[in-house]
């Protein structure tokens, strides 16, 4: 089973995941001839539940399931009682989908890019940039022809943070790659507000989790600490109002260090502000990416002063897993 997520251009497939902890099934009765379709539930240890469909009763919904991967069985009978087909519907994933709001960095500039264009799936990338999972690949850079000369699909950090969650937590796991290069916080809050994709995108994931990485092209532009401040409340306040996201479920990471002159100090000032948006509004708080990339330049960074190269991107998975994991607090998972 799978599900298709219309990207900034064309879409990409994964095995199916909801966050959702109620599985709502339907069925077409198109046949005539057919009076009912027995649905049967298995996972790991076996069978969870099963259902009955009917005429009068298109859907059903399996409720409070745990998160884990499950097979649907489905067999249709005639008014006699006899089955007239069958079939099955497997790797249905309810776990933890997370959105990744962002720039440049959170898109993958200086990671791995690969030269590919149209509709992706796992199959369409080497098996190194795909998660064990099949879930986390490379997906489209909606920047990159802009800034980059063509279009590439990157892989970021998505595909290790995958990994690293997934084991973790013991569930599937989808990491929404949703960075946007050049991006001002004022520039994505826009983004949220105006672009209807983005929001047939967040409407069709549903994701419980956000992982908010803005703010070193506030810093580029001059902007103060204010300004980003009330920009990010703003997304907050979008976050908790249009898309039902809790407090504790929006992390919010303090910005890359920029080895650029003056970056450090307005970098800073933007440092503080997050530590008080975090307090004030009850968030997770996310990597302090400023203190982690502001030493070792040569190994995490690439060929300019902000974007971590491809080791970079890894350590920026792990040190986004360490936030996630390591939250004070019991970790309630999927949505219900």
């Amino acid at each position: 089973m799978f599900l298709e997520i219309p990207d900034a251009k064309d879409a990409y497939t994964i095995p199916y995941i909801q966050s959702c902890r109620d599985l709502e099934i339907s069925a077409d009765f198109g046949d005539p001839d057919i009076a009912e379709i027995g649905l049967s539930l298995s996972g790991p240890g076996g069978t969870v539940e099963e259902r009955l469909l009917k005429r009068g009763l298109k859907s059903v919904v399996f409720r409070g399931i745990a998160p884990g991967e499950y097979t649907l069985g489905a067999a249709a009978k005639d008014r006699d009682g006899k089955t007239r087909g069958q079939f099955q519907c497997s790797r249905i994933g309810v776990g933890t989908i997370f959105a990744a709001i962002g720039d440049s960095i959170t898109e993958g500039y200086y990671g791995e890019c690969f030269d590919k264009t149209g509709n992706l799936s796992a199959g369409d990338l080497p098996p190194e940039a795909v998660s064990r999972d099949g879930r986390n690949f490379p997906q489209f850079g909606p920047t990159t022809a802009q800034h980059m000369s063509r279009p590439h699909c990157m892989k970021s950090w998505m595909t290790d943070l995958n990994n690293l969650l997934s084991e973790e937590l013991a569930r599937p796991v989808f990491i929404a790659n949703e960075g946007w290069g050049g991006y001002r916080t004022s520039g994505y809050l826009e983004l949220m507000t105006k672009d209807h994709n983005w929001q047939r995108r967040m409407a069709l994931l549903r994701p419980d989790v956000w992982l908010i990485h803005l703010g070193v092209n506030d810093e580029r532009g001059r902007r103060c600490a204010g300004e980003v401040a009330a920009d990010l409340e703003a997304i907050i306040d979008l976050l908790m109002d249009r898309h039902g996201a809790k407090p504790e479920a929006i992390f919010l990471a303090k910005p890359c260090y920029d080895y650029a002159d003056g970056a450090e100090a307005i970098l800073s000032s933007y440092c503080r502000v997050i530590d008080d948006l975090i307090a004030r509004r009850g968030l997770s708080r996310g990597p302090d990416f400023f203190d982690a990339y502001s030493r070792d330049k040569q190994r995490y960074y690439g060929g300019d002063p902000v974007h971590p190269n491809i080791e970079g991107m890894r350590r920026m998975a792990e040190l986004w897993a360490e936030a996630i994991l390591h939250r004070p607090g019991k970790w309630e998972g999927a949505r219900t």
